[in-house]
């Protein structure tokens, strides 16, 4: 069985704090991201995206947009890594095994591409992330506001860039010390 890390994508890859990424101009990758997810597959583990994107539900951005957003992370991150799979869910307000902080896209993937999740990781921005996680079996990293269920808090890393939104390099960093 292979290891993962399951990323979220707004707030964890891209900047999304003045807006809802709803075109692919509007993805914008936060200092040090393409690093950050190459030392991570260089150090063995597989990469996904899993996220929420209740926009569709709600009529502010359609699947064909969404995949024009997601080749554009893809050409971002060009000579840096590539992930093994993104998936999103789409539903906001109806019942749904996919949205986070359910486990359904961490569990699919798990399934699908041979994942031990007891040594892989979810990294969020949110606490529905932290949840998704722990209910999948993962360890969890949490971006920005601390979250004291999680494994790792970002804004305690010591070797912590504090000149940067997010440190995903840091983050990596101690996810890898942590694996070894």
């Amino acid at each position: 069985m292979k290891k993962a890390i399951f990323f979220d994508r707004d707030g964890v890859l891209n900047d999304n704090i003045n807006r809802h990424v709803n075109k692919p101009e509007e993805l914008i990758l936060y200092d040090g991201v393409p690093e950050a997810l190459k030392m991570a597959k260089e150090a063995g583990f597989e990469l996904f995206v899993v996220t929420n994107q209740g926009g569709i539900e709600l009529g502010h951005l359609s699947h064909e947009m969404l995949k024009k957003i997601h080749d554009r992370l893809e050409a971002l991150l060009e000579g840096y890594c590539k992930f093994k799979e993104i998936i999103y869910c789409p539903d906001f307000k109806k019942p749904s095994e996919c949205r986070k902080p359910a486990p359904g896209m961490i569990l699919e993937l798990a399934e699908k591409h041979n994942i031990d999740l007891i040594n892989s990781w979810m990294v969020g921005d949110r606490d529905t992330d932290i949840t998704a996680g722990k209910a999948a079996g993962c360890f969890t990293v949490k971006i920005g506001d601390i979250d004291s269920r999680a494994d790792i808090n970002e804004l305690d890393l010591p070797n912590r860039r504090r000149e940067r939104k997010v440190d995903l390099e840091a983050v990596v960093e101690a996810i890898i010390e942590e694996s070894e």
